[in-house]
């Protein structure tokens, strides 16, 4: 999986169906470069808050991306760690 792509992807759809709040929770920490663990973690925090507080503003299809999404980024981090 293409990470940035497929973030990418979302974007795009929830500006086509103007879905606002996922955008919020994602822009905050997502365009910017994923160079550092601190930005990864950012990412991963907006990850879940758009999979939290975002439910009814999501498809099927982009829910169970965000999930695959949000388990990438804890593999790739915990990772990290060890």
């Amino acid at each position: 999986m293409n990470f940035t792509q497929t973030l990418d992807k979302l974007i795009d759809g929830w500006c086509e169906r103007r879905a606002i709040r996922p955008l919020q929770c994602l822009l905050r920490a997502y365009p910017g470069p994923l160079a550092h663990t601190d930005q990864k973690h950012q990412l991963l925090e907006a990850l879940r808050d758009v999979k939290g507080l975002c439910r009814s503003d999501l498809t099927e299809d982009e829910l169970r991306t965000l999930i695959e999404l949000t388990n990438t980024l804890e593999d790739l981090l915990h990772g990290a760690v060890v």
